[in-house]
């Protein structure tokens, strides 16, 4: 099932791409193809947290990630996504598990997904993501590893990290039979810092008004664009988005805005309409937490310390308040009138900080809106319930103003 759609996704892009340059059907299409991959015979499978693990270590070796928890997304994009909800709810799975994490275990139970060889996952970001890759190690019989990356950023926390990335090292070498390349692992680095580079002039460019992208489109590749890390594919996207971006502006091709915001975690993966409604409104959003470059440049001739770094960097570790450094100058810089969290029931990450996220936001006078949604389970949602909301913080910002 899971096989059919990623070729029906790659074969319809390639037909768009045929006519004309799109980043968007680029990064489709590349998504389909790699995932695919995954299902080619005598393929080493690697299940991965493609948007938190280092993923310019499997860059450099022979092995195909893949993200259970993202394909699990595009599961929950159609009406298969409650019907695999529903297999792993019957074996006992409560509906406060993550949705995401039900739809994917029960595409596992159903023969979906490719078999792993490797699970990995890191500590941060998502509680549920570590537990169901454990889940999964049982149900296909390999070996699962987490990332565990400490709280602060010391001499000892790097050596840490890198200490287990090492070991993490040696297990693809185990399953690929090849010991790592360190060349390879070195050019991954230099594509990553390349694409670092450009990453950092997209998001120049978003501080254009009216911003010449943004929204879920803009939020998705923020995440699900991090699985090319390491990988020219990475280059060559951000580049092809830096042409389309410049066109944009060029011609004048934005939509008007009255109002900007910034982004806080998730969106919906289900028809929701959400992006619709505030375009309808005349709210964009120009930035999202997930797009900041928040790690330095990585050092290619001690990968694995700069790779440790870089996972000690992530604004989901450690206090809360690591998610809102620099946001005074961002608010300035990208004239943003107020921010949105999208807050899934299921994710400490997005629930727990709401008051902090608030209180911060309320110092730098920005109005704050918690849209606690679902992220991929549809069957509780109400349109009229969030365009509501929608246009009663629209009338927030009116009055801010």
């Amino acid at each position: 099932m899971y096989r059919t759609m990623l070729k029906t996704m790659e074969e319809m892009t390639a037909s768009v791409l045929d006519q004309k340059e799109s980043p968007g059907a680029m990064y489709i299409n590349e998504w389909a193809k790699l995932f695919l991959k995954a299902y080619e015979p005598g393929r080493k499978v690697v299940y991965t947290s493609v948007y938190a693990f280092p993923m310019e270590l499997l860059a450099a070796f022979d092995v195909v990630p893949f993200d259970f928890e993202v394909a699990g997304a595009m599961m929950s994009s159609t009406d298969k996504g409650v019907e695999m909800m529903k297999t792993a709810e019957d074996r006992g799975y409560a509906m406060d598990v993550c949705s995401f994490h039900r739809c994917s275990l029960g595409a596992s139970f159903s023969d979906c997904f490719p078999v792993p060889d490797l699970l990995l996952t890191t500590s941060y970001y998502c509680d549920q993501k570590a537990k169901t890759n454990e889940l999964l190690s049982l149900f296909h019989d390999r070996e699962a590893f987490l990332l565990y990356a400490p709280w602060e950023i010391t001499k000892e926390s790097v050596r840490y990290v890198e200490r287990q990335l090492r070991q993490i090292s040696d297990k693809l070498g185990e399953i690929t039979g090849e010991p790592l390349d360190e060349n390879r692992l070195r050019e991954a680095v230099r594509s990553s810092n390349r694409a670092r580079k450009s990453h950092l002039e997209l998001l120049e460019m978003l501080k254009h008004s009216p911003v010449p992208w943004g929204g879920g489109d803009l939020i998705a590749f923020s995440i699900n664009g991090l699985m090319f890390n390491g990988t020219e594919v990475k280059e060559k996207l951000n580049e092809a988005y830096l042409r389309r971006l410049e066109k944009n502006m060029e011609r004048g091709k934005a939509r008007p805005e009255k109002h900007r915001l910034y982004w806080f975690a998730w969106f919906p993966v289900y028809d929701a309409g959400l992006f619709d409604t505030l375009r309808e409104m005349e709210v964009s959003v120009p930035l999202c937490e997930t797009f900041r470059v928040f790690w330095d440049e990585i050092d290619e001739d001690r990968p694995f310390e700069g790779l440790a770094l870089k996972c000690l960097q992530n604004p989901f570790i450690g206090p809360v308040q690591r998610r809102m450094r620099g946001l005074s100058r961002i608010a300035e810089e990208y004239n943003l009138d107020g921010a949105v969290l999208f807050a899934t029931p299921a994710c400490r990450h997005a629930n727990a900080a709401h008051r902090v996220l608030k209180d911060t936001l309320a110092e730098e006078g920005l109005p704050f809106l918690l849209l606690d949604m679902d992220i991929s389970d549809p069957r509780g949602f109400s349109r009229e319930q969030m365009k509501v909301r929608l246009e009663a913080f629209t009338e927030v910002l009116d009055r801010h103003v």
